[in-house]
């Protein structure tokens, strides 16, 4: 809980006259220097800027012919400067400001902005909406970076739940970067591999806010780098290691032992302050450095043989001490210790010694299939684990690997008993009567907190229902953005494909998409001191009235010694979004009373 105003009001007695004088009369405009300026990296946003002569909170009313947007900021101040989001491409908008007092008093600007948005680039991904059930989709908007199949850059983007965009920022290095993801105060962050070699953290202007780069022996892994909640960053990186005795084929069990180099993508942890190094933690050091799979030689790298390909870190929210790290070429999810104590290993048991018995999970219950090549793994509040199952052979060296034509991924979720060591599956997309979805490459699922629903990523597509997305290019790929209920039979409420259907040229690439994440909103919501907390008498009971953001809530808190406090009630909405009043029935039992808002 978080005290979040704290103007304290003097006893009751007094307020009447505190609060007698208003500084303009209503409906009269107090606005000036009005003017909007479009963002240059970001072309569905711009900048509003206000002067007023004394303090206001702003709202801005949008219409572009089609579709009314409203928007309240409930900070006070004399100059704003306001970022405005969600315009979609292609249309006239018309924008209203109006300004409202410390008293709620409304002052309108006499002054109309115009802001005309230009179509999206011709090179930007077709998309299609499949499906749309929106009463059951989670509520929000879903972020990613979509490129063209063949490669970088493509485009930072946000589209709303009807599936149109109405954020893009063009992603300019040709450099790989693959995570993206928002932050608490509203920028976005993202991860660039070597030579651009940095973290990034860039507004919803476009504007790059900070850039921070990794210590030298600790090159940045472009999959996964995560801010956390204590003021550090976990990311992979690449870091070339020799091994002996390594397996100079993943098909053949008697294959000759050689010595080779392995590319380990260790999981380090810096300063987000000023990038040093806090720790590292090696999966050579922790697990099998010679165990293979059929994905062991799909690619190579720099740094040698790519039998890791690490793809994603977190903290265990429900074990501070803990990190979950994915290896796709392992098909293994793992998580130890922040001392390097392995706890265990979630995927198939096939190819793991002696020594690692007692930390592979075993599986209980039906249905239940394990993963490989999965991407993503994320803890839910219930502390499930999701996991986005590629399915890469569905088979561990030297069982028959199934076909790529034959094969699905899907989104699932796992309940984890560490006590007992073992692993249930709780839920599983694939279950939905609808495409069998293969991607040999990336994807996402997420747990969606409102409706219990599952977001999933199918970022890059080979085969749907068994068959080439395009019938002109084999190679093309597809990307769908996929949400489903969470039942034991899915349903699909939302289905976006990127792809151009039209397209017959045997050179098309289709799309490529690394994560899609629903987030709650365009903008950020900070819990923030109110800063118009009036007083007034209502028959002689104190009427207390502020304004807030509707996305928190609100309990008041009163005082007779400005030292101890007591929560006396909740306020409620009253008129416009975000104003609430709240009547203290009980003030006339004490001479001297204060009163604050705190946001939960």
């Amino acid at each position: 809980m978080r005290n979040s105003a704290t103007r304290l009001l003097v006893a009751v007695s007094a307020i009447a006259s505190a609060f007698a004088l208003l500084p303009c009369s209503r409906g009269a405009t107090i606005l000036s220097n009005l003017s909007f300026t479009p963002a240059i990296n970001a072309p569905l946003a711009g900048l509003l800027s206000v002067t007023t002569p004394i303090n206001t909170r702003i709202s801005v009313l949008i219409s572009d012919g089609t579709d009314i947007l409203e928007k309240d900021f409930y900070d006070f101040a004399t100059t704003h400067s306001i970022p405005l989001l969600g315009f979609k491409p292609g249309r006239t908008n018309q924008i209203l400001i109006t300004a409202y007092d410390q008293n709620r008093n409304a002052y309108p600007a006499d002054q109309v902005l115009t802001f005309v948005t230009a179509p999206l680039p011709t090179n930007f991904p077709t998309s299609v909406v499949l499906k749309r059930e929106p009463d059951q989709m989670e509520p929000g908007y879903t972020l990613f970076l979509v490129r063209w199949g063949n490669g970088p850059p493509g485009y930072y983007t946000i589209i709303d739940n009807s599936g149109q965009v109405v954020w893009y920022s063009p992603a300019s290095t040709p450099t790989l970067n693959d995570d993206l993801r928002q932050l608490a105060d509203g920028d976005l962050y993202t991860e660039f591999e070597p030579p651009t070699n940095r973290f990034v953290e860039f507004n919803m202007l476009g504007q790059t806010v900070s850039t921070l780069s990794p210590p030298t022996a600790y090159p940045i892994n472009p999959h996964d780098a995560l801010p956390t909640g204590h003021g550090t960053i976990l990311y992979l990186s690449d870091v070339s290691e020799v091994v002996s005795n390594f397996p100079s084929n993943d098909t053949v069990s008697n294959a000759p032992l050689v010595t080779v180099h392995v590319d380990d993508n260790p999981a380090v942890e810096i300063s987000a302050t000023n990038g040093a190094l806090i720790n590292a933690w090696s999966p050579l050091t922790m697990l099998e450095p010679t165990r293979v799979t059929y994905l062991t030689y799909e690619f190579s790298t720099g740094d040698g043989v790519d039998n890791e390909h690490g793809n994603a870190v977190l903290e265990d929210t429900n074990d501070n001490n803990s990190i979950i790290v994915s290896l796709r070429d392992q098909n293994a999810v793992f998580k130890f210790a922040r001392s390097g104590q392995l706890k265990w290993i979630l995927g198939p048991p096939a190819g793991w010694s002696t020594n690692f018995q007692p930390y592979l999970l075993t599986p209980v219950g039906t249905p239940f299939e394990w993963n490989y090549g999965q991407h993503a793994p994320s803890l839910t509040p219930e502390g499930t684990l999701f996991v986005y199952d590629d399915g890469n052979d569905r088979a561990s060296p030297y069982a028959p690997p199934l076909t790529d034509a034959n094969n699905y991924s899907r989104g699932v979720e796992f309940n984890i008993n560490e006590t007992n060591m073992e692993v249930s599956q709780v839920w599983d997309s694939s279950l939905a009567d609808e495409d069998r979805l293969f991607t040999p490459v990336v994807g996402k699922a997420q747990w969606l907190p409102q409706t219990r629903d599952v977001l999933v990523t199918y970022g890059s597509i080979s085969y749907v229902n068994g068959v080439h997305p395009s019938t002109n290019s084999p190679g093309a790929t597809m990307v769908r953005i996929v949400e489903y209920t969470h039942d034991p039979v899915p349903q699909v409420v939302f289905d976006l494909a990127f792809f151009d259907y039209t397209n017959t040229s045997k050179t098309y690439p289709g799309y490529f998409t690394y994560r899609a994440t629903r987030i709650p909103d365009l903008y950020a919501h900070p819990a923030e001191p109110v800063g118009d907390l009036t007083i007034n008498d209502d028959n002689g009971i104190p009427l207390l009235e502020f304004s807030a953001d509707p996305t928190h809530s609100y309990s008041v808190q009163a005082s007779t010694d400005l030292a101890n406090w007591t929560t006396v009630g909740t306020p409620v909405q009253e008129g416009g979004v975000g104003d609430y009043d709240f009547e203290d029935l009980n003030a006339n039992q004490f001479t001297t009373r204060f009163y604050r808002v705190v946001t939960q």
